[in-house]
């Protein structure tokens, strides 16, 4: 992220240390830009340096370093390195190329993940909808690989930008069917459902899909043939003050059949 090579010395990097045999905390000290933190004075005896704030984009490691003060005036040096943390989420959406006005369609999700190794809060996966062609019916939300709880929220074209939940408390280990039609919804005549987004919170490195969700809308009757339409889809998730992001997107051909052929022969 910050295209710094491998040795770099890294500043913003806290560290505690303790009285190693009271486990009393004594100082706290921050890298400089040369990677160089120093106490104050200490008294004689030993301690345990803590790391306790990673820099941005590197990993913490709590592993305590013992040192010791034996005479007066000593200076004891001591090093640790941190490793990089690598940051990315995916996702793939694809679909139907071509459909009939007022067929029925599929959209089948792959590669949800956080690929980092370093957790991310506020992750989602999201379906915006191409409401001039399909309108929404139902959602099934495949299964995770980290036991937790998720929630489904949906905007519409009336609300105002404003997330309303359409289902909660969902365990991620369950496929669920979400009927998400107007009338489950409790959606006005004309009312329809815009967008909607399954939030998890807090994921961990690695988290992932398990079964695949999909989604099925249906497409609008009065559509034209020839014209398309796209769907997107995106997740993301915060590392530190960051976005994570990625997007994908499926186009759909809308085909209707040409007039009958007239007549050949005699």
């Amino acid at each position: 992220m910050n295209g710094w090579p491998a040795g770099t010395p890294i500043p913003n990097t806290v560290f505690e240390i303790y009285n190693y045999r009271t486990g009393k905390l004594v100082d706290t000290v921050r890298t400089d830009k040369n990677g160089v933190a120093v106490s104050k004075p200490l008294p004689l005896g030993r301690y345990k340096v803590v790391e306790s704030q990673a820099a941005e984009f590197y990993g913490l490691d709590k592993t305590p370093i013992e040192v010791e003060l034996e005479f007066a005036g000593q200076i004891v040096k001591t090093a640790m390195t941190n490793k990089s943390l690598y940051t990315n989420v995916s996702i793939k959406k694809t679909g139907y190329a071509e459909v009939m006005p007022g067929q029925s369609i599929q959209y089948d999700l792959s590669g949800i993940a956080n690929n980092s190794t370093a957790s991310l809060t506020s992750f989602f996966w999201r379906d915006i909808l191409p409401t001039q062609a399909v309108r929404l019916d139902k959602i099934i939300t495949g299964t995770y690989n980290v036991p937790g709880n998720y929630k489904v929220v949906y905007q519409t074209n009336l609300s105002n930008g404003t997330w309303r939940t359409m289902y909660d408390n969902l365990s991620t280990m369950q496929n669920h069917t979400l009927d998400a039609s107007p009338t489950a919804l409790g959606l006005a005549s004309n009312e329809y459902v815009t967008a909607f987004m399954v939030s998890f919170g807090v994921v961990p490195a690695n988290f992932r899909q398990v079964e695949a969700p999909r989604i099925y809308c249906s497409v609008l009757p009065q559509l034209t043939g020839g014209t398309q339409f796209v769907n997107q889809a995106d997740v993301g998730g915060v590392y530190g003050s960051q976005w994570i992001m990625a997007t994908s997107r499926w186009v759909t051909r809308v085909y209707k059949p040409s007039e009958p052929l007239p007549r050949t022969g005699y």
